[in-house]
C-alpha cells in the first residue's frame, strides 16, 4: 500500500487549516515504545490529523512508516473519533531541534509527488479531549455564528463548559476544537441571512446581514476570547463563519479555477538565508482581499514565533512578487504586501520594530540591493545592517481540484 493515499493526502491539508483537534496518545507497536517512553515536552510538529472509525489504525500506520524511514520521534495522539500524527518533542518555539524538524517533514512527497507537509507548524502538543457533546461538525450549514474561542491549555473543557452555559440559557451552542483552538459557536444559518444571498462567496463581496436573530445575537453577546470578555471600546460582536468542510451553497461555482499559494520567508541579514520556522507557506481559495488577508495574518503569526525574545527585531518588509500571470492579473500580490504590512503592524512592539515598504526600500538601496533583486534571490540581503530580518513574500497559483 503506498505511504500516502488520497484519504491521507485530505488529512495532511487539513492539518494546517482549523479543522481537527487530538488527544494523547496511543501505541505504534513494539517500535514505537521506546518513543512513548520519552520525557514529554510541550510543543512539537502537527504531521496530519484524522477523523472517523480508522483515525487511529490510519495515523499508526502512516506514523510508522515515516519512522521507519528514519523520521525521529513520531508519535500519535488520539482521543474521541480522531488521531493526530506528530513528530517530536521540543521545549520553546527557538528549539533549534524543531527547525531541523519542519527541514525535514516539509520535503517528503506522497506517491503523487505533493508536498503534504509543506505547510505543518509547530504547535503544542494537543491535549486530551474529552467526548464532545455538541460538535459543529453535525450542525446544519452551512453558516454558524462564532462567539468564543480559546487558545491556552485547558482550551478544549474550557470551551465545552461555555457550550453548556450558554445551552443552559437557550442557545443552541456547538464546539468545535482545532490544532491550536477551541471555538463556541451558536445555531446554523443558510445564506438568507445576507441581504444579497447571491453575493455569498463572490470574491471582494461583502453582503450585509439582515436575519434579526443574528442581529439580535450581536447586540446582547460579545466575542470571548480565553473565556474574558473584551474592554467596552473594544466590543467584538459575534460573526458569521463557514462550518469548516460545508460548500457554499449559493455562489460556490463563482470562484476562480485557480487556488493561490503564498510563501513567506522570514530573512536574517546576518547569513541572508530563512529556514525552519522562518518559512511559512498556506492556501488562498480565491483572490478575495479579506481571504488573503487571513491567510497573510496566519503565515505572520507563524513567523513571528521563529524571532529571537530578548529584545525588538528590526523588521523590515520587501514585498511580495506574484510568480505568474494569474496571480499577477487578480492583484494577489497587492493584496498580500497591503495584508503583510497590516499583519506585522500588530505584532508586539516589545518583540519587533516594523518598517514598512518604502522604509525597507531606502535601506536596501543604501545597501546597493534592489527590491525586485531580494525577492528574486533572499540572499542578496546578506550584509543589510540597518534591519535584522527581512520580509520577503511570493504568490503562485495553481489550478483548483
Amino acid at each position: 500500500m503506498p505511504l500516502f493515499n488520497r484519504c491521507f493526502w485530505r488529512a495532511a491539508r487539513a492539518a494546517v487549516a482549523l479543522l481537527g483537534p487530538a488527544l494523547v496518545a496511543a501505541s505504534m507497536g513494539c517500535e514505537m515504545q521506546a518513543l512513548r517512553q520519552q520525557p514529554q515536552r510541550q510543543l512539537t510538529v502537527l504531521l496530519a490529523e484524522y477523523r472517523g472509525a480508522e483515525a487511529t489504525a490510519e495515523a499508526l500506520r502512516v506514523g510508522k512508516e515515516l519512522s521507519g524511514k528514519g523520521l525521529p520521534d513520531v508519535f500519535v495522539v488520539e482521543g474521541a473519533g480522531m488521531a493526530s500524527l506528530c513528530a517530536g518533542h521540543f521545549t520553546s518555539w527557538q528549539d533549534k531541534k524543531a527547525d531541523e524538524m519542519l527541514k525535514a517533514v516539509r520535503p517528503i512527497t506522497d506517491a503523487a509527488g505533493n508536498y503534504p507537509f509543506i505547510g505543518v507548524l509547530l504547535v503544542p502538543i494537543p491535549e486530551p479531549m474529552p467526548q464532545n457533546p455538541w460538535p459543529l461538525e453535525k450542525a446544519k450549514g452551512p453558516f454558524t455564528l462564532h462567539v468564543a474561542s480559546w487558545e491556552a491549555p485547558g482550551r478544549m473543557v474550557k470551551a465545552q463548559a461555555y457550550a453548556a452555559e450558554l445551552r443552559s440559557q437557550g442557545y443552541e451552542a456547538c464546539v468545535l476544537h482545532g490544532p491550536r483552538l477551541s471555538i463556541v459557536t451558536i445555531g446554523s444559518f443558510g445564506p438568507e441571512i445576507y441581504d444579497d444571498p447571491s453575493a455569498v462567496g463572490r470574491p471582494g463581496a461583502k453582503p450585509k446581514i439582515v436575519d434579526p436573530k443574528i442581529l439580535e445575537l450581536q447586540k446582547k453577546l460579545s466575542v470571548r476570547l480565553e473565556g474574558e470578555l473584551p474592554p467596552p471600546e473594544a466590543r467584538i460582536q459575534p460573526y458569521p463563519i463557514i462550518i469548516p468542510g460545508r460548500d457554499l451553497p449559493v455562489a460556490a461555482a463563482r470562484l476562480p479555477k485557480v487556488l493561490y499559494r503564498i510563501s513567506l520567508a522570514l530573512v536574517d541579514t546576518k547569513t541572508g538565508l530563512a529556514e525552519g520556522r522562518s518559512l511559512a507557506d498556506g492556501v488562498a481559495q480565491s483572490s478575495a482581499r479579506d481571504e488573503v488577508s487571513a491567510m497573510v495574518t496566519r503565515l505572520v503569526r507563524q513567523l513571528a514565533d521563529a524571532i529571537p525574545a530578548g529584545r525588538a527585531a528590526r523588521v523590515g518588509i520587501a514585498g511580495v512578487a506574484a510568480r505568474d500571470a494569474d496571480a499577477s492579473r487578480d492583484r494577489v500580490d497587492v493584496a498580500a504586501l497591503e495584508a503583510l504590512a497590516a499583519a506585522v503592524s500588530r505584532l508586539p512592539p516589545d518583540k519587533v520594530v516594523v518598517f514598512g515598504a518604502e522604509a525597507t526600500r531606502q535601506y536596501l538601496d543604501a545597501a546597493g540591493v534592489t527590491t525586485a533583486a531580494a525577492l528574486g534571490d533572499p540572499r542578496q540581503l546578506k550584509g543589510v545592517q540597518a534591519l535584522d530580518f527581512v520580509i520577503t513574500g511570493s504568490v503562485t497559483s495553481f489550478p483548483r481540484q
